[in-house]
């Protein structure tokens, strides 16, 4: 029986040495505060009736989640929302793009808003941005 005393605190080092060699091979690619910044822009181009809002989303001090992302922009027209169109796209670097086409507002010519969020693949934003057009 004196045998079995001697194996606890064997089994309890051989645990924890486990549970240490598990958790450092699962740890985060980044320290905490130190993983990579998220910054877009918006770009907007029109041709009859349909804007073309193209959103870059870039990834500083590292790479873009993955494996995808979605950007969500909502078109204002003189500050009245009118419009929200989305776009999941898939990821593989540090720099990604995608365009939503929007239609020009039943109201015309005014001063038009788009403002794009995008979300990493569990719903999270990482960045914002806003382009504008006047017609």
């Amino acid at each position: 029986m004196r045998t079995g005393r001697k194996m606890g605190p064997l089994l309890l080092g051989l645990f924890v040495g486990l549970s240490m060699i598990a958790a450092m091979g699962v740890s985060p690619a980044y320290a905490k505060g130190t993983g990579p910044t998220y910054s877009c822009t918006v770009s907007v181009t029109y041709t009859t009736n349909t804007f073309y809002v193209k959103t870059t989303v870039k990834a500083t001090g590292g790479y873009l989640p993955g494996p995808s992302e979605k950007d969500d922009v909502k078109a204002y027209v003189n500050g009245v929302l009118y419009n929200t169109q989305s776009s999941t796209y898939t990821i593989g670097t540090n720099v990604a793009s995608t365009t939503v086409t929007i239609p020009v507002s039943s109201n015309g010519s005014g001063s038009y808003t788009f403002q794009s969020a995008i979300l990493n693949s569990k719903g999270v934003q990482l960045a914002s941005c806003t382009g504008t057009y006047t017609l």
